[in-house]
């Protein structure tokens, strides 16, 4: 039997090799939007100057501190308040934020600005537990003594032929009590659920870095982990089935928002690796520049946003007719509604010109919008800039469409450049990793294959990326002979070697 081999690689000295075009790896990034001081002021209105406060104290851009604002009071408002456009279409205030930046950039700081608060507001619940555990077990002793001498009574009556004495109602010290929860920082979906369900509220998953996170759920995407956190976007129903309990947790309302920050790298590979499920769609993003060292001329009245949260923390939700708890539902004005469908055909036009998971962010942004308008209104009466809220008017509605659409869509383009290329780009830029990241000096496509990656499991999908490769200048095809098909096999170029 005669085995197909491969040629010598075809070209092994420098000079035969062409300069690779490592954009491949690296697209270029669209320049970092910026929004002016009069569009800023107009979008955030009352908080304005704390907003440019926390920036200047903590030496990050003031996009990181306003859509951590954003996603934190989401999470805070929770399941109390719900925007309603109109009949059929009911929106969770819930905000997904990714500040997007280089280690250096002030992601963290900008998140401390507005979660140290929140640290005030969980200890503030955590004490509250406390004392009532403490009276609650005080009452569950006494109910043991009661219900062991009740039992006793019983036992007494049944052997003597009397009628046993009714069980007394202090016999019971009821149900424990539930700690009062805001923020979680890690957790499994079933601790996650179990906490939404005793505190019904709703809650804000926090993380300094969140590609880990997402990208140990692009590994094990076969499990439970996105489908729970897809609905936790949403606000829906659901179920969690316990791996150690006969009992699953049941919710009416899962509502999470996430907030934490990521590298321009580390969302790259994230991004070229993920199924396109509408995980990441979901996340508002903002990209900017890095803003100067500067040392700070001001300094930051934390007690402005703590007692925002505080007030937002106060916010109670409605009573159905069977005695449950739903959501108070904001409804849209005419007026607002109407700047509404305005801006669903504007994203409708922004869509044809957008492909991969830009084009599915697009989609999504009349529903961003809803989102942001409904915590806009809530914000500003926080802070004591406006009334209790009872519908969304056109004018917080319209600084939420100009923040999401003229703005954070290009902070989405942006950020989601890598996968809003053509497939082929994609796959080819996947190649090109393995290739940089292993040190490969031959690549097969049969070898790809094998490896089940994402986007790269079939021939019409690798063909084209090794076409990319080719005209870049990274592979050149190695001739066989053979009999059968053999997989096509090709050469690296050897100039790729060092490139960082």
């Amino acid at each position: 039997m005669r085995i197909a081999t491969a040629q010598a690689t075809p070209f092994s000295p420098l000079d035969d090799w062409a300069t690779p075009d490592t954009s491949i790896i690296r697209p270029e990034r669209p320049p970092a939007p910026d929004m002016s001081e009069i569009e800023f002021n107009a979008v955030f209105g009352p908080w304005t100057n704390w907003l440019r406060s926390a920036a200047e104290v903590k030496g990050a851009p003031v996009d990181f501190v306003a859509l951590s604002l954003l996603s934190t009071a989401s999470a805070i408002i929770g399941n109390t308040r719900w925007a309603v456009p109109w009949e059929g279409w009911k929106e969770p205030p819930t905000i997904w934020g990714m500040l997007i930046g280089d280690p250096s950039s002030g992601k963290s700081p900008a998140l401390d600005a507005i979660l140290d608060p929140v640290k005030q507001i969980d200890n503030a619940l955590s004490a509250e537990y406390s004392a009532n555990r403490q009276d609650w077990a005080a009452k569950d002793e006494v109910a043991k003594l009661i219900l062991a001498k009740w039992k006793s009574d019983v036992k007494i009556a049944i052997g003597e032929g009397d009628e046993p004495p009714l069980k007394p109602k202090d016999a019971d010290a009821g149900a424990p009590p539930v700690r009062g929860r805001v923020r979680i920082t890690d957790t499994t979906t079933e601790k996650a659920a179990e906490l939404m369900s005793d505190g019904w509220r709703g809650l804000l998953l926090s993380r300094d870095e969140l590609s880990g996170w997402l990208g140990s759920m692009d590994r094990y995407s076969g499990g439970g982990d996105r489908p729970f956190w897809l609905e936790a976007y949403g606000g829906r129903s659901f179920t969690v089935d316990r791996k150690n309990s006969p009992e699953p947790v049941m919710i009416d309302h899962l509502t999470i928002a996430i907030l934490g920050g990521t590298q321009p790298d580390k969302l790259d590979s994230l991004l070229l690796n993920s199924d396109d499920d509408g995980l990441l769609a979901r996340f508002l993003t903002v990209y900017p520049a890095q803003v100067p060292l500067r040392r700070p001329t001001t300094t930051l009245d934390a007690g402005v946003a703590q007692e925002a949260m505080e007030r937002l923390r106060a916010l109670e939700p409605t009573i159905d007719d069977q005695g449950a708890k739903r959501p108070f539902f904001l409804h849209l004005d005419p007026q607002a509604q109407d700047v509404l469908q305005e801006f669903r055909q504007q994203c409708r036009d922004w869509e044809t010109d957008a492909a991969g998971l830009l084009k599915s962010h697009i989609g999504k942004m009349p529903g961003m919008a809803v989102r942001v308008a409904t915590v806009l209104a809530l914000l500003d009466y926080a802070i004591g800039a406006a009334p209790a809220v009872h519908t969304i008017g056109a004018e917080h509605l319209g600084r939420a469409c100009h923040y999401v659409g003229e703005y954070l869509r290009k902070h989405a383009h942006r950020a989601y450049g890598a996968a809003s290329m053509p497939a082929e780009v994609r796959a080819a830029s996947r190649i090109g990793e393995i290739i940089m990241a292993e040190g490969l000096r031959q690549i097969s496509t049969r070898e790809i294959q094998r490896r089940g990656l994402v986007g790269l499991q079939s021939a019409k999908e690798i063909g084209p990326a090794f076409t990319v490769l080719q005209d870049a200048g990274w592979v050149s095809s190695i001739q066989q002979s053979g009999p059968g098909r053999p997989a096509k096999i090709f050469a690296v170029n050897p100039r790729l070697e060092g490139v960082q």
